[in-house]
């Protein structure tokens, strides 16, 4: 049996290389506390984007005159630029959708054949 009181020297943990509990600890807090900073920074910075857009459409509200194939109407010049980049992403998906381009390579031949016909 150990007596009781404080224990030698060089019997106590290395608190800095020991297994306990305490160190997994205080890196769960870090660990949390670095999550809540970086959520705190992205919802700064989604409120400062969703004001900027605020103010571009606050801004641009005003009727635009846009002549259609066979009519002409007068659509806040906001929506007129909604539809021109939605158009603009899809045509650009449309081009560079993968798996769809044109190889313009021959295809191999499975006769041994080096392309000669003696």
């Amino acid at each position: 049996m150990r007596p009781e009181g404080p224990e030698p020297p060089g019997d106590q943990p290395d608190p800095a290389t020991s297994t306990g509990s305490a160190a997994p600890v205080a890196r769960g807090v870090q660990d949390i506390d670095r999550l809540r900073r970086a959520r705190l920074t992205k919802v700064l910075i989604a409120l400062g984007i969703v004001v900027i857009l605020l103010i571009f459409i606050t801004s641009n509200s005003q009727g635009v005159k846009v002549h259609f194939v066979f009519f002409t109407r007068r659509p806040p010049l906001i929506w007129v630029m909604f539809a021109c980049a939605v158009l603009g992403g899809v045509v650009g998906y449309l081009i560079g959708k993968p798996g769809k381009q044109i190889t313009l390579r021959r295809p191999k031949r499975n006769d041994g054949s080096r392309g000669r016909s003696d």
